[in-house]
């Protein structure tokens, strides 16, 4: 949103973008390239988004299957050309690039959709969902599909593209090395500070425990951590890791609370233009590159957690009563909510309550 929501989400601009930038451009299907196929296709694809190859172990995507999958299903009608490492801009510039058309699609996570779609800010309630099954499942269904989750963004010019969900999974609450505690319930976050994503969620979600919010952008959350000005961070295995973060961090707790979570959109003025077949092409890749990502994400953090507990992070899963003592203190129900739920849209939180049944 502000200029700490541009550091937090379009961190491959530093370290995370180091392996692409290096080559240039960094360009899959590079638009400086001749080809026959680039010759034959009616229909072009430019596509940005800010995960680069050092990120590429940690952050699944499924664009390269996505492309794939789309040209193949277009018989030679698509072309998609997919600029990573933020080549194109970052994740507040990318969707004001599809709006007016210099591209026609992005990458960006949900935290930063909401700047033109404050519905999603509702995916970010802690403990909305039960697990991140339910939570892949529930986005995945026809009821969300025909929600304002889908509609609010076709108004303002964005088609939602079904499965390229891109969800790295449950924020983990990381503390330095500097305080090296262990928090297991909310009073464990007695006087540390902890550093918010910028989040009006996330606003009100500390300031209902015992810690000490403070506001700092992503890109100086490492050197924050090390030094002290932010004891605590609740962040994605795979963004943590991918900015070594992680190697601040005394333990990291499995709290289960909120995703972290990524949308791809097209222009939809763009996509309405398409042949019926181009555009079935692009929503049936979408959809068949969901299972790839979901697999492949879920060996990714199993592979990063590894790495954390041989690196020294004590990794902290919560029993079921310390889960219930996160509920109660700042769980969705809470009537500090209430407000949020009314401006971002009480309705499409009822159908996210309703379509987990």
């Amino acid at each position: 949103m502000k200029d700490k929501r541009i550091h937090r989400r379009s961190f491959l601009h530093g370290a995370m973008a180091t392996g692409a930038i290096a080559s240039g451009s960094a360009v899959l299907g590079s638009p400086f390239i001749a080809s026959p196929a680039r010759a034959r296709a009616k229909h072009r694809l430019i596509f940005g988004h800010t995960f680069g190859t050092a990120t590429k172990q940690y952050m699944i995507t499924g664009l390269s299957l996505f492309k794939s999958l789309a040209e193949k299903y277009a018989e030679g009608d698509l072309l998609i050309d997919i600029h990573e490492a933020g080549s194109l801009g970052g994740q507040t510039v990318l969707p004001q690039k599809v709006l007016t058309g210099s591209i026609q699609g992005c990458q960006l996570s949900t935290g930063n959709f909401v700047n033109y779609s404050e519905v999603y800010n509702i995916l970010d309630f802690p403990y909305l969902f039960h697990s991140n099954e339910s939570f892949e499942d529930t986005i995945q269904t026809d009821g969300f599909a025909k929600s304002e989750f889908i509609n609010v963004p076709a108004s303002k010019g964005f088609q939602v593209i079904p499965g390229m969900w891109a969800n790295a999974g449950f924020r983990v609450l990381g503390i330095s090395r500097k305080v090296n505690r262990t928090v297991r319930t909310p009073d464990d976050l007695g006087g540390l500070k902890v550093r918010t994503n910028g989040t009006r969620v996330e606003d009100v979600l500390f300031k209902l425990t015992s810690a000490n919010p403070v506001s700092i952008a992503w890109g100086e959350a490492y050197q924050a951590m090390q030094q002290g000005a932010a004891d605590a961070l609740s962040v994605g295995l795979g963004p943590l890791t991918a900015t070594k973060i992680h190697e601040t961090l005394s333990s990291a707790t499995l709290y289960e609370l909120n995703f972290n979570c990524h949308i791809t959109v097209v222009s939809k003025r763009w996509f309405e233009k398409l042949p019926a077949k181009v555009q079935e092409a692009i929503l049936r890749a979408g959809r068949e590159s969901y299972e790839f990502q979901r697999r492949e994400q879920l060996k990714a953090n199993q592979a990063m957690l590894t790495l954390w507990k041989k690196s020294g992070i004590e990794v902290v899963t919560l029993t079921a009563d310390e889960k219930k003592a996160w509920v109660a203190a700042v769980g969705h129900n809470r009537s500090e909510y209430d407000g949020l739920k009314d401006a971002f849209g009480r309705s499409a939180f009822d159908k996210i309550v309703q379509l987990q049944g």
